[in-house]
């Protein structure tokens, strides 16, 4: 029985350490927010991605080991492997070989759900309070730090927040994450709207459309086709009516105590962002150009970047544009022999269900692949999604030993 214990408490200090590491991952570029400069093409340098890709590295050797998916760790290694040769080969790294990479180093994200899946709710909670925290940040960098922030403002024609992420849209996609996990996670009413809250001001400020669309989209479609969600949220609207309405008055006190806070903000110009199109339009013309510049060479990988430019704003030209068509239909078929759909009903599950879902509605108008930290919370959904089949799980996996806990999910929202 001894190797048995060592065993789960070897899993209980690996699962620490990764709630540790979403925790440091949404603060990530925390110094970018005491020195903004993310407009002058920001290039977070090389210690940053040493640490992250190393640690990225570390979770794909344990998880990947716990799981006993052997012939997926070292398929993992070779694509690897690859990319280094391509890399010392050509002196620099592309969108093309830098997709790739963040693929095999992080797609074993996709194994936490089976490994903890009693603890998917631990785990969803630690990332929105990850998210509350971030919103603290913006709610700083819109008042204590705004003069740090007034000549970037000024120059692009909008107010938009980064917090201690990359940039605002990156900022948009994690908030509107958290928003879908926050109602299914059985908080106690006082921290959800007060975590609801942070959350939704950052997700506001971020100024970021695409994660506005995509947080919409997935929250009408599944409020039109299902009766059961349909019918708690408005019971749930209902009875708290009042708390949502006080909720309301404090958001809009929060945003009049920010501007007035920010007086010279108003010599700023500002376009509006719900009615200009000049970016969705950008996006357009660069898929135009992506289809007029197809030809044979879209079969393999674009590591000549002749197709770089073109595809930064999609994340499906992302992964096409970087993998090729036959390097796209070889990961297709390695993803379906290791993994297959999941059965699973479970609240917890089916929140990361609807963070998967708006990750990829979001896709159509940027790429999260890219986006650190989105990136680990769409491989982390996609587990959610896909369950590695059984033949490469452990035969005596330890959660097929332990009896299953009574579920604590929350009976107001069903799938």
């Amino acid at each position: 029985m001894q190797p048995t214990f060592r065993l789960i408490g070897y899993r209980k200090a690996l699962l620490l350490f990764f709630l540790i590491w979403i925790v440091a991952s949404g603060l990530y570029y925390i110094d970018n927010l005491f020195s903004p400069n993310y407009h002058l093409g920001y290039e977070e340098g090389t210690l940053h991605k040493t640490i992250k890709y190393a640690i990225c590295v570390f979770f794909t050797i344990v998880l990947c080991l716990i799981s006993r998916a052997y012939s997926m760790l070292l398929l993992i290694f070779l694509v690897m492997l690859l990319v280094m040769l391509i890399v010392m080969d050509r002196g620099v790294i592309d969108i093309s070989t830098l997709s790739i990479l963040i693929t095999a180093t992080m797609i074993s994200y996709a194994l936490v759900p089976s490994i903890w899946e009693y603890d998917m709710r631990r785990i969803g909670r630690i990332t929105v309070y990850t998210g509350a925290a971030i919103g603290v940040f913006s709610i700083i960098e819109m008042t204590i730090l705004a003069p740090l922030f007034e000549s970037i403002w000024a120059s692009t024609g909008s107010i938009r927040s980064v917090s201690t992420l990359f940039n605002p849209s990156n900022l948009g996609l994690y908030s509107g994450a958290c928003l879908l996990l926050l109602p299914f996670l059985g908080f106690r009413p006082i921290n959800q709207f007060v975590c609801g809250g942070l959350i939704f001001y950052a997700f506001v400020m971020s100024g970021s459309r695409t994660a506005w669309v995509a947080l919409t989209t997935v929250m009408a479609y599944q409020f039109f086709v299902s009766t059961v969600f349909r019918g708690n949220v408005i019971r749930l609207l209902r009875r708290n009516l009042f708390r949502l309405i006080v909720s309301l008055v404090a958001l809009i006190f929060l945003f009049t105590v920010v501007s007035a806070f920010n007086s010279p903000l108003v010599e700023i110009e500002i376009v509006n962002r719900g009615a200009d199109l000049y970016t969705a339009s950008i996006r357009w013309d660069n898929f135009i150009r992506f289809i007029n510049a197809i030809d044979t060479s879209l079969l393999i990988p674009d590591i000549n970047g002749q197709r770089t430019d073109f595809v930064h704003d999609n994340f499906y030209l992302v992964i096409l544009n970087s993998f090729g068509v036959i390097g796209l239909l070889m990961f297709f078929a390695i993803f379906s022999i290791h993994f297959s759909l999941r059965k699973s009903k479970d609240l917890d599950m089916f929140a990361w269900k609807l963070v998967f879902a708006f990750y990829m509605v979001a896709g159509l108008s940027g790429s999260q692949l890219n986006s650190f930290p989105n990136n680990q919370l769409f491989f982390l959904s996609l587990g959610a999604v896909y369950v590695l089949n059984m033949r490469f799980l452990r035969k005596n996996s330890t959660n097929s030993q332990r009896l299953p806990t009574k579920s604590c999910a929350s009976p107001i929202l069903k799938p």
